[in-house]
Order: C-alpha cells, then sequence, then structure tokens
C-alpha cells in the first residue's frame, strides 16, 4: 500500500485500520491497544506531546523497530497461527508501554489512541468496561466497525489518490457519528473525559522507520 509521506492524522488514524491486506479478504489483521499504541509512538509529534525524554524515545524507536518485524513476519503465517501470535505482541506491547512510559505519559496516550481509531478501540476490554457498554452497544458497535474497515480499505486501496483526503476525512466523520448514535448521552460524556484535550499534532511516513 503507498501511502505519501506528509501524513494527516486523519490519514494515520485510518491506516492503522487497514493494514496491508485488500478489501476482499476475509482474514484482516486488526491491530489491538498495544499495537495502535506502538504504531502512534512511531511518530516525532506524538512522542513530543508526550514530553518523552531522549532515553525514552531511544527506548521505544528499538522497540517499535522489532515489533514491526516481527508483526510483518506474523502477517505472512498461516490464517490459523496469526491469532495466538498477535496476542503475544500485544501482551509484549503493553508490558513495554509499562515498563517505559509514566502514568502521566500513558493517559495521555490513551486519550490520543482513543481520538485516532475511537470506532475500533471502543469495544476493546478496557475502553469498553470504563464506558458501561451493553452486549447489545458492542454487537452494534462490531457491525460498524467491519463497514467502517471495509469502507477505509476501498479508499485507502483504489488505485486513484484523487480526493483520497477527503474521502478519508468524511470517512472519519462517519465512524464518529456511527459511534456517537451508539453511547448513551452519559456515555458520551464519558467519552470526551476519556479522550482528553485535542491532539492537533502533525504526522509524517518515514519508510525507515518500517524496517
Amino acid at each position: 500500500m503507498h501511502v505519501p509521506r506528509s501524513l494527516t492524522l486523519t490519514l494515520v488514524a485510518l491506516a492503522v485500520w487497514v493494514p496491508q491486506a485488500r478489501p476482499d479478504e476475509s482474514d484482516r489483521m486488526v491491530p489491538d491497544e498495544g499495537a495502535i499504541h506502538v504504531m502512534l509512538l512511531r511518530q516525532q509529534s506524538v512522542r513530543e506531546a508526550l514530553k518523552l525524554t531522549d532515553d525514552e524515545a531511544s527506548k521505544i524507536k528499538a522497540h517499535n523497530a522489532r515489533q514491526w518485524k516481527m508483526a510483518q513476519e506474523i502477517h505472512g503465517m498461516p490464517a490459523d497461527q496469526r491469532h495466538k501470535r498477535y496476542e503475544a505482541l500485544g501482551l509484549e506491547n503493553e508490558r513495554f508501554l509499562g515498563q517505559v512510559l509514566e502514568p502521566s505519559e500513558r493517559k495521555r496516550l490513551d486519550e490520543i489512541s482513543l481520538q485516532v481509531a475511537g470506532l475500533l478501540l471502543v469495544t476493546s476490554p478496557r475502553v469498553a468496561s470504563q464506558l458501561g457498554l451493553t452486549d447489545d452497544q458492542r454487537s452494534h458497535l462490531g457491525r460498524h466497525q467491519k463497514e467502517a474497515r471495509h469502507e477505509m480499505a476501498e479508499v485507502l486501496h483504489s488505485k486513484s489518490a484523487e480526493g483520497r483526503s477527503e474521502k478519508l476525512k468524511e470517512l472519519r466523520k462517519t465512524s464518529r457519528k456511527r459511534l456517537m448514535d451508539v453511547l448513551t448521552d452519559e456515555q458520551e460524556t464519558k467519552w470526551k473525559e476519556m479522550t482528553g484535550a485535542p491532539f492537533e499534532g502533525q504526522f509524517k511516513y518515514d519508510p525507515a522507520e518500517e524496517r
């Protein structure tokens, strides 16, 4: 998948939803919280927002390089072997973040992650528990996630890049509306608390980060 070198928050947000899989593939790699956190920390703007030290940034870069390589290897494995390997990778990411980031840094990273991939993360155990989602809400949101991934994959994998940024921006708005339509007023208020202050940082794509 070709991704422009200069990325807006919208494009990165959608990129984490749709990895290298094509829109017609039924077995699609879906990143968990840990994977999204690690992907975001690859961005200098996110590290700056968290006010990370040079030592923390160095450790994160080394970890990201190892995890990215492992993720690519796992993605090439037979489908029946991927799930457990991705789970193990996610646990490694969470352990690493717990060791490297201070509580305040982790909190802000959680907020940024929800702003970037809200609809995707809302059904994760941690977020769903904080919001108090019902089984019916989880089911409803799961259907919205599938719809959104399919729509985003079609845009990101389109042969024509014309109007792509605008389409992605609209899809992000649609995803947010789908999420808000399912949440109660009380849950929506809680969501605003969980997402914190708006993140205004810019994202850039560097192929060297993916080696």
